[in-house]
């Protein structure tokens, strides 16, 4: 598993896009697919942050994918995709539950604000094991062909 800093140093063309894509509505904007119980899939709308060389994201304790994550830490991450549309970012990993206070607040900080102000966001490191780019040539056409890029941690 790796940390976005270590992800970047060895891939960085396919984390700049990751985090273009992960970024591209002025927020970080991706779908987690956690396990459930029962171990079929969940999937949930979340708002990433690259802040301090990790990828985190503020998960409300109340909810599903707060409790899949803690029972079974696998997730898979991939970002909406452009407006525009012929490109695409996913990450596999392991998240954490990061109770640190100087944590959270840089955090915090990174999303001006915005999210991890109130008690009941935790807050969750995403540790990635896999990461894929794919970029589509003449994208709405017949002739459309993707270019994978990816990568795995050591």
């Amino acid at each position: 598993m790796a940390g976005w800093t270590d992800f970047e140093a060895s891939a960085p063309d396919i984390a700049a896009a990751g985090k273009r894509l992960l970024s591209a509505q002025g927020v970080g904007y991706g779908f987690l697919g956690t396990v459930r119980k029962d171990g079929g899939p969940r999937m949930h709308p979340i708002c990433p942050v690259i802040a301090a060389g990790q990828l985190y994201a503020f998960i409300v304790d109340m909810g599903y994918k707060y409790h899949d994550l803690l029972r079974d830490s696998r997730f898979a991450l991939h970002a909406f995709p452009p407006p525009q549309g012929g490109e695409e970012f996913y990450l596999t990993g392991s998240a954490r539950p990061i109770p640190d206070n100087a944590a959270r607040a840089a955090v915090v900080a990174a999303t001006n604000g915005a999210q991890g102000t109130q008690p009941f966001e935790a807050l969750f490191a995403f540790d990635i094991s896999h990461a894929l780019h794919t970029f589509w040539t003449d994208w709405g056409t017949p002739r459309a062909w993707p270019t994978f890029n990816k990568w795995k941690a050591m």
